[in-house]
């Protein structure tokens, strides 16, 4: 008879792993969804304000700063990189969808 193990069994284990990651997956959503809300409340001031919605000069400094928080944390800034040039990707799209419908003025 094998000893008893005070170790759970490795699909146990697994499945703990996935959990965790699957909780970490959501969150990052929860967290994209907020963004996007932010920005779209940005665009709505600056449309308000004839202000244009996209600032190449700001997204250049949030890329280059985000990159060296990157780094910070032990991540590849290429990787947040990709990820945050696709987030501003969207935002783009977004920001073309509000020029392209009149401004809510209340």
């Amino acid at each position: 008879r094998a000893p008893m193990s005070d170790q759970p069994a490795p699909a146990e284990t697994l499945a703990s792993m996935r959990a965790a990651i699957d909780a970490e997956d959501r969150a990052l959503i929860e967290l994209l969804a907020r963004r996007r809300a932010l920005v779209r409340e940005l665009f709505e001031w600056k449309i308000r304000h004839g202000l244009p919605l996209i600032d190449p000069a700001r997204e250049a400094l949030l890329l280059a700063d985000r990159a060296a928080l990157a780094e910070r944390h032990g991540l590849p800034a290429s990787l947040v990189d990709r990820v945050l040039r696709a987030v501003l990707d969207a935002s783009h799209t977004d920001a073309a969808e509000n020029l392209a419908r009149p401004p809510d003025l209340g």
